[in-house]
């Protein structure tokens, strides 16, 4: 009987013995498998937030690029359309004798009224004497500091407040030319450098541009459309935003006020003017988040021309805002809601 007790007291304490070793063992697992998840879980955290923030990458990079695409004629949204007709409307119903061109540099979403209208250019000839030579000169062909050109009688013209200051006989650079050409619109400043560049030049580089009137009618100013100024623009734009060596400059000259027909409190335009008896015209670059080029010429020189090209502007500046606006819309659905 004594022996019996013994036996299951001994057993009791085996399971007591085997029970805490399991205990002991369970704790250990426990612990250990807890160790491991507080590594385990900012790994997988860690993991899902690089993920996350590639996609945000992904897509911001998929809506910068779908905001710059080419204009489809798909988008051209009844509003879109209505407006453009709006314009149309505008200009014939006040017998406005005007042309006009915008088109948006990134995308190439364009508005166009009678474009191809030819009109005598005046001094708008002088932004091809300036893109012309800032090119050549970032090409090493020329130096617009060292290379001169002698100001002599011939030269002498009215409309040349740049000029009037310098003798005859002085030797001007080509920096300084292009300066009083473009800022002040310079008349002698602009034949010193037809001559220097040479008027067949001049024209052949106008045409290799795309350009169909340049240098026609017969003196050196010659004829222009809204469409070849189009191209002269677009050529400017290149040079300021991808030179940093000259893009500062013709950005510096073509910030003037001198009879800029574009600007308000509001507004500014980077331009080039041109009058001359009924003629007047203005050209220029928005440089704003989303640029473009404009275009107004007109035949209201002596007839209100500053409320015509600013009205037409202020009219082209809601075309411009309703079409990104719409674009934006498009882009946001296709990157972020497909």
């Amino acid at each position: 009987m004594a022996k019996r007790r013994r036996n299951r007291h001994l057993k009791k304490i085996v399971w007591l013995f085997l029970l805490t070793i399991l205990v002991f063992i369970g704790v250990l697992i426990f612990n250990q498998s807890k160790e491991n998840n507080d590594v385990f879980l900012p790994s997988i955290n860690n993991h899902a937030e690089e993920e996350r923030l590639k996609k945000e990458k992904e897509q911001k990079e998929k809506y910068t690029a779908c905001l710059a695409k080419p204009f489809q004629e798909e988008e051209l949204t009844d509003d879109l359309v209505e407006m453009k007709e709006n314009i149309d409307a505008y200009i014939k119903e006040n017998n406005y004798k005007a042309s006009v061109m915008y088109e948006d540099i990134a995308t190439g979403f364009i508005y166009q009224y009678k474009a191809s209208t030819i009109y005598y250019g005046c001094s708008l000839i002088k932004i091809v004497d300036a893109i012309y030579l800032i090119n050549e000169a970032i090409k090493g062909n020329v130096n617009l500091d060292t290379e001169t050109v002698t100001y002599t009688s011939k030269y002498v013209k009215s409309f040349s407040s740049g000029m009037a200051k310098r003798k005859i006989g002085e030797k001007v650079t080509l920096r300084d030319l292009i300066t009083y050409a473009i800022s002040v619109s310079d008349n002698s400043a602009h034949l010193m450098l037809l001559d220097y560049i040479g008027f067949n030049t001049l024209k052949e580089y106008g045409q290799s541009l795309g350009a169909k009137v340049i240098l026609t009618g017969g003196d050196n100013y010659g004829n222009q459309t809204a469409e070849d100024t189009n191209i002269y623009l677009k050529e400017a734009y290149k040079i300021i935003t991808e030179n940093e060596e000259y893009g500062p400059f013709l950005k510096s000259l073509m910030d003037n006020n001198e009879r800029n027909a574009f600007n308000t409190e509001t507004i500014k335009i980077y331009h080039k003017y041109g009058s001359y008896a009924e003629n007047y015209h203005d050209i220029g670059l928005s440089l704003e988040e989303n640029p473009y080029t404009i275009s107004i010429l007109t035949l209201h020189e002596n007839s209100g021309y500053l409320k015509i090209v600013q009205s037409i502007h202020e009219k082209i500046r809601e075309l411009h805002n309703a079409f990104h606006e719409n674009r934006k819309n498009l882009c946001y659905k296709e990157v972020y809601e497909n």
